[in-house]
């Protein structure tokens, strides 16, 4: 019995590492937010908790005497302002520490003179490419971001599609290397118009397609596509759709998009608008109320078309939905009905039948397969615990201090178990007198010299961080509080594409939550949610 039971572990670890490998992070809400309608109202009021994603709006390469590029960024000009930036992004980080952000380049054909210009110059010069995603990368790193966002809008001729799938070919490579390095993924992205092809002769719908605009190659250098399934035509027939943002026209522009490139649909995020048919923002007209209960108002569209355009995105396996914009949504705390927000319907209704966006984990694989690696606050020393489940070639761990999240110095060892396939738990006490937050991580050793690191961890001077034993599981497991004033604490249990299994309040006995039973035999995320404390973990239950 005891081998049929560690055959059972070993096969459910690597249905671990196939799952990795393949998860898809669904149920996105994007937001992008535009530097050049700033306000400090809309900064302080933007629901970031209610966002996965924040997309700034927009540094750009700047222009020469030529008119051209030499692949240098924009710098507080009327796209990009240094301060704005930093205020929204610092707003964002406070209000939600797990937000994903990332800067946008590019616009409108003719709202930054000649940008499509500038761009198909960098496209076409290797030199000033490579000068130029640079600095897109330098900047990226420097602020700690999340990915970069490139809105061409649109590459039409031959030689501009070409310099827009030579930058996004490059870009993947340069982001791809910086994974490696920093054991960090950073995603690339583009924007695209809704399609809305017309394929009868003549086109009297829908005019020139953007489909025809991006190259396979383009696509297949893509972590995600955002496609601006809005802005539709409207008229008289034969196009005769009353909003730009119609239903139908948002249902179109993805079908498009699927029958012209080979692409996933887990790898589309679909667009909304907060505005209506002449442009005006939803909180700027009449009353918030009726535009917010109805379907579409003036061509815009309200809460039970959101809700509609949801439930088409979640149906077709897509990732998720992205707003443009954010300011333009009635910006006001809390929910409905004492908030009439566009953002707080998407997201009460995406928790509601899609669930809890799951961040993707570390990128970076050890030679052990680390179940968890948490840490708590003793008062006056601060104790590190960690589990794996496997080890092949395990000489040690290093362990890791850090007081800014960034420089890092090796504080002690503790000695691995060279091969093993059974859960082994380790410890280390760091007895220095440290105050505010400290980042720990590990850095496991092979025998043969290589090394990799954990993901980061960190811990407070005021706040413990939460522990679960034992792991792998086969009735419950028990999430030990770091004291007994929690009384109750949100569980939350995904499989590992993200999908909510359940979703439930406990009551903490003695700082102690025992859960797991209904689990089957598997590995699980589970996520708890206290007033000051959100920790996942990945669990494994070895007895159905």
């Amino acid at each position: 019995m005891l081998h049929y039971k560690k055959r059972i572990i070993r096969s459910i670890l690597v249905l671990v590492l196939l799952f990795l490998s393949t998860a898809v992070h669904a149920q996105r809400i994007i937001g992008y937010y535009p530097d050049y309608a700033y306000t400090a109202a809309s900064a302080n009021n933007i629901q970031y908790a209610k966002l996965t994603h924040l997309y700034y709006f927009a540094i750009n390469p700047t222009r020469t005497t030529t008119g051209q590029s030499a692949g240098a960024l924009g710098y507080n000009d009327v796209w990009f302002t240094t301060a704005r930036f930093n205020d929204v992004i610092a707003k964002a980080r406070a209000a939600n520490p797990a937000i994903k952000i990332c800067i946008v380049t590019g616009g409108m054909p003719g709202s930054d003179w000649d940008l499509s210009d500038r761009l198909e110059y960098i496209g076409s010069n290797p030199a000033i490419l490579n000068t130029f995603l640079d600095n897109i990368i330098s900047f990226i790193t420097t602020h700690n971001l999340d990915g970069w966002d490139l809105d061409w809008e649109f590459p039409r001729t031959a030689s501009a599609r070409t310099a827009h799938e030579n930058m996004l070919v490059a870009m993947r490579i340069k982001i791809d290397a910086l994974k490696t390095s920093s054991c960090k993924h950073y995603e690339l992205t583009i924007a695209v118009g809704g399609g809305y092809t017309d394929l009868t002769s003549p086109r009297e719908c829908w005019g020139e397609s953007h489909t025809e605009f991006i190259t396979q190659n383009a696509v297949n250098a893509l972590d995600f596509m955002n496609i601006m399934s809005y802005d539709g035509p409207v008229g008289a027939a034969p196009c005769s759709f009353s909003s730009q943002q119609h239903y139908d026209l948002f249902v179109k522009s993805f079908n498009d998009w699927r029958a012209t490139v080979s692409i996933p649909a887990s790898k589309i995020n679909m667009g909304v608008g907060f505005y209506d048919n002449s442009g005006t923002a939803f909180n700027s007209i009449g009353n918030v109320n009726t535009r917010y209960n109805a379907t579409y108002w003036n061509g815009g569209s309200g809460c039970p078309n959101m809700q509609s355009k949801i439930n088409f995105t979640r149906a077709q396996g897509a990732a998720g939905v992205f707003i443009w914009e954010l300011i333009q949504d009635n910006l006001c705390a809390g929910t409905t009905p004492s908030c009439y927000s566009l953002l707080d319907c998407m997201y009460q209704y995406t928790q509601s039948t899609w669930g809890t966006w799951v961040s993707p984990g570390n990128p970076c694989s050890l030679p052990v397969t680390l179940l968890q690696f948490t840490g708590r606050n003793n008062g006056t020393s601060r104790m590190l615990n960690w589990t794996t489940a496997t080890e092949k070639d395990n000489e040690r761990f290093d362990i890791e201090k850090s007081f800014d999240g960034k420089s890092f110095e090796t504080i002690g060892s503790i000695p691995g178990n060279d091969n093993s396939n059974t859960a082994i738990h380790y410890e280390y006490t760091d007895h220095s007198n440290s105050n505010g937050t400290v980042y720990y991580r590990l850095n496991q050793h092979d025998f043969d010299g290589t090394s990799s690191r954990s993901s980061i961890i960190s811990i407070s001077s005021s706040i413990a961080t939460h522990t679960i034993y034992p792991n792998p599981f086969e009735d419950f497991f028990e999430i030990t509080c770091p004291s007994d004033e929690e009384t109750t604490a949100r569980i939350i249990f995904s499989d590992l594409s993200g999908r909510i299994l359940s979703d439930e309040l406990l009551n903490t006995n003695a700082g102690k939550i025992q859960t797991g039973h209904a689990l089957p035999a598997g590995v699980f995320l589970c996520t708890l949610v206290t007033s000051n404390t959100t920790l996942s973990l990945r669990v494994v239950k070895t007895k159905q």
